[in-house]
């Protein structure tokens, strides 16, 4: 029996596809995926960079400022944390739990010429922001051509 794929719109297809590809995830695992097939987790993260400084952006929605550590050794800047399963609930009225619980850890290494002792962290609306200054040698300098 042939299915009229006339008939689906374009958001139900992406959903489709979506659903497949979780399935997969879960199936095989994925690199690229926050979720492991071990049931570990990471928060997505951003890297960004100016002239003056990287900016990280980590998603850690529901979670507290408290439950987030962050540290630099090295170059390497490590954010650790825990979210934990809602403290007034027991998981076994859940029919679906999609959302991932438990420890994280995420590694990002740095070049070596940053301030490590100038690092700024934020926190709002689930998002985690950290600000780390690049040293003066390390910013693009701007050479003028004169005339000889």
């Amino acid at each position: 029996m042939a299915t009229d794929m006339s008939r689906w719109t374009g958001r139900e297809l992406a959903g489709l596809q979506d659903e497949v590809g979780r399935m997969f995830s879960q199936v095989f695992g994925s690199s690229d995926a926050p979720v492991t097939s071990a049931g570990a987790w990471s928060p997505a993260l951003d890297v960004e960079e100016t002239d003056a400084e990287f900016i990280l952006h980590v998603e850690l929605p529901g979670m507290s400022p408290d439950d987030v550590e962050i540290a630099i050794e090295e170059s390497v800047l490590t954010i650790t944390g825990e979210r934990r399963f809602y403290d007034d609930r027991s998981e076994e009225g859940f029919r679906r739990v999609e959302r991932r619980y438990g420890r994280f850890h995420r590694a990002v290494r740095l070049p070596d010429r940053v301030k490590p002792d100038e690092i700024d962290a934020s926190y709002r609306d689930g998002l985690v922001t950290i600000t780390v200054p690049k040293a003066p040698e390390a910013r693009p300098r701007r050479i003028k051509v004169t005339h000889a």
